[in-house]
């Protein structure tokens, strides 16, 4: 395509059809369901995000593409359920109209208990997905209490980021980012914010590990006029998981194919297009660290908000 996407828009959608094929694989393909086949089916709901770079008819369109493609020799049949709307998936989950859920870290952890969420795949970067926070040696900024009026850049569309930065600005200036910083840029990708650094436009940027790692490949003399300032660790940003009613013998087959996804020759080309590095398994407990961290977000911003409400 020659349209311009934002580095997490299509990464959104890839990650969530390639973490979604993941949960199909065992479980596909309905043309040539039996029916004895027909007793045992998978109905999934799948969340790519609100950014609209991909049309709904792309996304389908692709996902039925490779669906086609790696799911061959599966017998069992699948229904995919897109969604615009996290409330209304949730929903459905509830009620058993859905057998899994794929989305986000944050609409898991802010819509869903982990005690409803069974296992299930994380999609895995070269670099990784740790939050870093980034600032020029020229900038002055030798630690987090040295934010106050400096110039951030981050990246659009980004949950997991925002939240991150919140958490920071509240824990060690007790404000919201918005009175911290004296601007706040955004920008697509990763290796646009990293370089408003290297050329003095901005003194601060907050980006993920593999965008860092990309962005450093391309601009060596990069790294060497960074420095990394804080960091969160996240296993993954996108996630699938089964609900706790799926037949536990369907979600074991599941976890002993998809790890392999990438050995298969149309699974490495769905990655490699991407950018993906792999699949690998995800227990809901995994999800802890993104719970804690919306915990303190919540707990600080309340503590603001009562201090303002005082004056």
């Amino acid at each position: 395509m020659s349209r311009r996407f934002s580095i997490l828009a299509p990464l959104r959608i890839a990650a969530s059809l390639i973490v979604t094929l993941a949960l199909l694989l065992p479980a596909t393909q309905a043309t040539s369901a039996t029916s004895a086949a027909a007793e045992e089916s998978i109905r999934l709901g799948f969340y790519s995000g609100a950014r609209r770079e991909w049309s709904r008819a792309e996304v389908r369109g692709t996902f039925d593409l490779w669906a086609q493609e790696l799911a061959r020799k599966f017998q069992i049949p699948v229904r995919i359920i897109h969604y615009d709307d996290t409330l209304e998936m949730r929903q459905d989950f509830l009620a058993g109209r859905i057998d899994g859920i794929n989305a986000d870290a944050i609409t898991l952890v802010r819509q869903y208990k982990l005690d409803e969420l069974a296992e299930g795949y994380a999609t895995i970067m070269k670099g990784g997905w740790n939050l870093m926070l980034f600032t020029s040696k020229a900038s002055g900024v030798q630690n987090l209490a040295d934010l106050a009026g400096k110039r951030i850049v981050l990246l659009e569309e980004d949950q997991a980021g925002e939240m991150y930065l919140e958490t920071l600005c509240l824990r060690h200036h007790q404000r919201p980012c918005r009175e911290v910083f004296s601007d706040i840029q955004r920008v697509s990708t990763s290796n646009q914010a990293l370089m408003r650094v290297f050329f003095g436009k901005a003194d601060l940027a907050q980006v993920y590990g593999y965008g860092h790692d990309v962005a450093v490949e391309m601009n060596p003399q990069l790294g060497q006029s960074i420095r990394k300032l804080a960091e969160f660790p996240l296993r993954s940003l996108f996630l699938a998981f089964y609900s706790t009613r799926v037949d536990p013998t369907l979600r074991q087959r599941t976890i002993r194919i998809m790890p392999t996804l990438h050995t298969y020759p149309r699974g490495r080309q769905l990655l490699d297009i991407f950018k993906i590095d792999r699949l690998d398994v995800a227990y809901p407990a995994e999800l802890q660290p993104v719970i804690e961290l919306e915990r303190e977000y919540q707990r600080l911003l309340s503590q603001f908000e009562r201090k303002e409400r005082r004056r």
